[in-house]
């Protein structure tokens, strides 16, 4: 699928798309909000067309809003309004980060600034795995890891920039603060009008307790936030290729981090 590039007129730019990708409704309606906000591109695209294949959601259905505007769901719940209600209304949050002499102070650019470089492949990759369930797919279990592979960072407003964005090898107490955005993004995500489901993948999407015990949703989405993270590049590392993600995730699964039947779908 090529590029489509933005040109002047949102509305002749919405044909255009429509004709060329030959577009339903749904997957029309997405390109077209992507358009009002600058945010056409190949990934967004791509994304929209995919479940405009699988979920025929009403478009005006805000239940379903992550899988026909994944932007429009992060900043649903990523902004100044929601997390300020979750911190006062949450007292885990400033225990949490109390443990560790840190305040409430929060940067959401930390998470802006992944979306469309972690985020969103790794949500992609997620649905892209799940779909290869076959008989197994459950439409709400595919939403929750939907909604969860677009918030699962969220906690990482509160990680100092200083540690997640450090070019060196982080000591073992910055480690150890890195560690706590899979419980911050749950402290968060159960303050919000999300489905607990989601939430809980979120706090386990690095969490190997019961390893093959864990659901496919939650396997998948640790899955799929691994091997997009080494497929791109970071302050501290230079991108892995395909075959190098693969042979350590399937490192991973033989030493029974997750069944490895999930890394033959990527």
């Amino acid at each position: 699928m090529g590029i489509l590039r933005r040109q002047k007129g949102a509305l002749s730019d919405v044909k255009e798309a429509k004709n060329k990708l030959n577009l339903n409704f749904l997957a029309g309606t997405i390109v077209k909000n992507a358009l009002a906000n600058d945010l056409l591109n190949e990934e967004i695209i791509d994304l929209s067309v995919q479940q405009a294949q699988i979920i025929n959601a009403p478009i005006q259905d805000e239940q379903y809003i992550a899988l026909y505007n994944p932007i429009k769901f992060i900043n649903k719940y990523l902004n100044k309004e929601t997390i300020d209600r979750a911190i006062e209304n949450n007292p885990n949050i400033k225990r949490i980060l109390a443990e560790f002499n840190l305040d409430t102070s929060y940067n959401i650019e930390s998470v802006t600034s992944i979306v469309m470089s972690h985020l969103v492949p790794t949500t992609k990759m997620a649905q892209k795995i799940y779909r290869k369930l076959g008989h197994s797919i459950n439409e709400l279990n595919y939403l929750y890891l939907s909604q969860a592979a677009l918030l699962h960072d969220i906690g990482k407003i509160f990680i100092p920039s200083e540690i997640l964005n450090k070019k060196g090898k982080l000591n073992f107490k910055e480690r150890e603060i890195i560690e706590l955005h899979n419980k911050l993004s749950y402290e968060l995500l159960k303050m919000t009008d999300l489905n607990p489901k989601v939430a809980q993948l979120a706090l386990e999407h690095h969490n190997y307790e019961n390893n093959l015990k864990r659901s496919p949703e939650n396997q998948i989405l640790t899955i799929s936030d691994i091997y997009c993270a080494l497929r791109e590049k970071r302050p501290y590392k230079n991108p892995i290729n395909d075959i190098g993600a693969k042979t350590i995730l399937y490192d991973m699964g033989t030493k029974g981090k997750f069944d490895t039947k999930y890394i033959s779908y990527i």
